[in-house]
């Protein structure tokens, strides 16, 4: 598949994700809802291995890269389940926006990757600007909102080191086999964790819920992940991170088209300035070189 297929394809489900996760928590605490969703994801990857005929693979190595992609399954998914309890979603999308930036950051000390130039830096921020700007009327904070913020943080902090660790450990591993070995790692990491809350099934269990769950574990967790570890194997990390730039923006839209959320002239603007952030990101190369220019240009004045 085609890489900017595989890309477009991961935004696209990541953008789907926060409805089909309000859905599958109608009657389920958060914990319930997350655990059902990894558990069933682990048990209905091991018939896809068959069908690709890819063994789970157990050597040091396949371990090694398994643990570093339930850093960001694991502690992100729990960290900003728990954070979105006392935060608006909106807050947890600018937050999310940091990730480009950090993971950049991991990278240039842990992989050597030179992704982050002054320009990029400029693109970023402006990018983060237009989705501040996006979910700005969504953001109603009360005196328990640093849990929240510090939930969403420790999250974000998961997701970009997961994604520099995987890139680091390079166990040259099939995406499925990836992902399968996540999804398991990860369900034993929540098994653990069960006696802290609980796995809580309703008497009646909506139908919605359990529509938005199957969502969630055929397309969010397994198709999802899936495309993310392959596009994670070509491209830098920062500039897979971008994904969490352009999802929130797709899935505020998706809450106005599909269930009549309001959408604010606030929105649109900010939007635009996402898509400028996201366009200079990527067509850096002329405006850093103009830059160095100026800077040379600027040294060469003082010395004379």
């Amino acid at each position: 598949m085609p890489v900017i297929v595989a890309y477009l394809l991961v935004v696209f489900i990541w953008s789907t994700t926060p409805i089909a996760i309000q859905f599958s928590q109608d009657g389920l605490d958060f914990f319930t809802a997350l655990t059902l969703r990894m558990w069933f994801s682990a048990l209905l990857s091991l018939p896809i291995l068959l069908l690709l005929r890819q063994p789970l693979r157990l050597n040091r190595a396949a371990l090694m890269s398994y643990l570093a992609g339930s850093l960001g399954v694991y502690g992100a998914m729990m960290s900003v389940y728990w954070g979105s309890l006392y935060i608006p979603s909106g807050l947890i999308s600018v937050l999310y926006g940091l990730s480009p930036m950090l993971s950049g950051a991991l990278a240039w000390f842990w992989l050597n990757e030179r992704e982050l130039t002054p320009v990029r830096v400029l693109a970023l921020l402006l990018a983060l600007l237009g989705l501040a700007f996006v979910v700005a009327g969504r953001l109603a904070l009360d005196a328990g909102a640093w849990r929240g913020i510090l939930g969403t943080l420790v999250s974000v902090l998961c997701f970009a080191a997961s994604a520099v660790w995987v890139k680091q450990v390079n166990a040259g591993l099939h995406p499925m086999v990836q992902t399968s070995g996540t999804l398991w790692l990860s369900s034993f990491a929540y098994l653990l964790t069960l006696p802290l809350f609980g796995v809580h099934l309703p008497d009646e269990w909506p139908l919605v819920s359990q529509l938005g769950l199957g969502y969630l574990v055929v397309f969010g967790s397994l198709l999802g992940f899936m495309l993310y570890y392959l596009v994670l194997q070509h491209l830098p990390a920062s500039r897979v991170t971008l994904i969490t730039l352009i999802a929130p923006v797709l899935a505020v839209f998706w809450g106005f088209w599909l269930k009549d959320e309001r959408l604010a002239a606030s929105s649109v603007l900010g939007a635009a300035l996402l898509l400028a952030g996201l366009a200079l990101y990527q067509w850096h190369v002329w405006p850093d070189r103009k830059l160095r220019g100026l800077l040379a240009f600027s040294r060469g004045i003082k010395k004379a």
